[in-house]
């Protein structure tokens, strides 16, 4: 029998800070996500018997069996899930339950508590912010409802707290997934792999798989999120980050297009092999641009800094520099703006070179577990593309280091080890990510292994409405 919402909840918040209070930081500890969260009942997959068929609730007990799918040779189905990044619009999850409410609890007190131990202090007005919701400080799970009346210019002028929300909400959504399947971890049966876009993707893998408490992901993505974007006692730059689509992508006539990297799956065609790829062509464009700002006073630089899919890169910089990449682009009929994304900070550049000393502090400080299981998912890392070393190092560069998705992705799938039958993009706000990747997996050579990418924890009626305009 499952335990009640009390019992899960645990002690009030107030006497939690009372207890707290008369111990010393260093002896306090962190509830890790499979402590707060539900203890399954003892059999899960039992079911009430019944003799009508009106009482009969067969697609509850389907949806129960999804968590043990069968794989292409014959055991559990090899899952990969896929988590959004801070570039992403977040969305509210549906149908809060009793889990995934304790999930938000924790976080929203996360975010009110400094925590000197990384040096996260309270921002000002982080108190507004929760009583907007018409409860202040003692409001639970205030966090929920941060996107909710909000546009994306108003969630991006808080991005701390709007990237507190991208990873709160897939925690959340696996959370109440473990709920409803009464499966005994907070990730599926069969996850195999993991990977996040950017830091707060990838953040999120490491929480997720309990290789970190919440409360210090947390805190550690808002003290990234608020991150200079101009070195100290310089004269503050005005920066843009821009999405573009290479042209020749939509032309009937031009040749198959991929990454510049090798593809084993792709077929070996003498005249397509001598073929300059779209994506090369533009990425030669903005390197020789960059010598020609290397030579000036370098106050002007750009960078495609990352690779979404064979089409899809993201040019972030100064606003001319990024404004004359565009231009460039579009004289040599290359690329299209598709859309500007609103980011704190110029990330993935050389540009926040200066934030690296600061931000690796932070890191060094935050008690990473480095010894995963062998049962345990493989985190990979979209700037080197293999799997993810101590997080404490490999995190750093994803200040100035170019975010390489579509390549991290493409060791996944071509093949992986062991290899993945289904993809899963978690929540709404991962919906891109799906989509990109469908694109790329219709690509391949013909013959190569079949690979589902699907939903998870969104709405019934919205995965039937996304799988059928697919």
């Amino acid at each position: 029998m499952r335990p009640s919402i009390n019992a899960i909840a645990g002690p009030s918040r107030l006497s939690v800070q009372a207890q707290r209070a008369q111990a010393p930081r260093h002896a306090r500890t962190f509830i890790t996500l499979p402590q707060i969260l539900p203890t399954p009942p003892l059999d899960p997959w039992r079911r009430s018997a019944s003799t009508t068929s009106g009482q009969t609730d067969w697609l509850a007990w389907l949806k129960k069996a999804t968590a043990l799918r069968v794989g292409a040779d014959g055991g559990t189905e090899s899952k990969a899930f896929l988590f959004a990044g801070l570039g992403s619009y977040p969305h509210t999850p549906h149908s809060p339950t009793a889990a995934s409410l304790l999930v938000w609890e924790r976080a929203s007190e996360a975010l009110l508590e400094p925590d000197m131990t990384i040096g996260y202090e309270m921002t000002k007005g982080m108190e507004e912010f929760a009583g907007h919701l018409r409860g202040g400080r003692s409001m639970r799970a205030w966090l929920r409802g941060w996107v909710e009346g909000r546009t994306l210019s108003e969630l991006m002028a808080r991005p701390d707290v709007t990237a507190a929300f991208i990873l709160s909400a897939s925690v959340a959504i696996l959370a109440s997934e473990q709920e409803r399947t009464g499966y005994n971890t907070l990730l599926p049966p069969g996850t195999s792999h993991l990977a996040g876009h950017g830091f707060i993707g990838t953040l999120t893998a490491l929480v997720v798989a309990g290789r970190l408490d919440l409360q210090t992901g947390l805190t550690t993505q808002s003290i990234y999120a608020r991150l200079p974007p101009d070195p100290p006692k310089v004269s503050k730059k005005r920066y843009q980050t821009t999405i573009l689509s290479a042209r020749h992508f939509h032309s009937l006539s031009s040749p198959s297009m991929f990454v510049p990297f090798d593809d084993p799956l792709v077929g070996e065609d003498g005249e397509e092999r001598n073929k300059k790829r779209a994506m090369q062509l533009i990425l030669d464009e903005i390197h020789g641009m960059q010598r020609e700002w290397e030579k000036e006073d370098g106050e002007e630089w750009a960078a495609a800094s990352t690779i979404n899919s064979s089409k899809v890169l993201i040019v972030t910089g100064t606003d001319f520099a990024v404004h004359a990449v565009i231009e460039r682009c579009q004289d040599l009929n290359l690329a299209n703006p598709v859309m500007d994304v609103l980011m704190p900070c110029p990330y993935h550049s050389k540009l926040m070179a200066h934030a690296e000393r600061q931000f690796g502090g932070v890191l060094d400080r935050c008690d990473f577990k480095n010894t995963p299981t062998e049962i345990s998912p493989v985190i990979w890392d979209p700037i080197t593309t293999y799997p993810l070393g101590d997080p404490s190092t490999s995190l750093v560069p994803f200040l100035t280091s170019q975010l390489r998705w579509h390549k991290t992705l493409s060791r996944l799938y071509t093949p992986a080890k062991p290899p993945i039958d289904a993809f899963y993009t978690v929540g709404r706000g991962a919906k891109g990510l799906g989509v990109m990747l469908r694109g790329e997996l219709r690509k391949r050579a013909e013959g190569a292994p079949r690979v589902d990418v699907q939903e998870f924890g969104v709405r019934e009626e919205r995965k039937r409405t996304s799988m059928a305009r697919v």
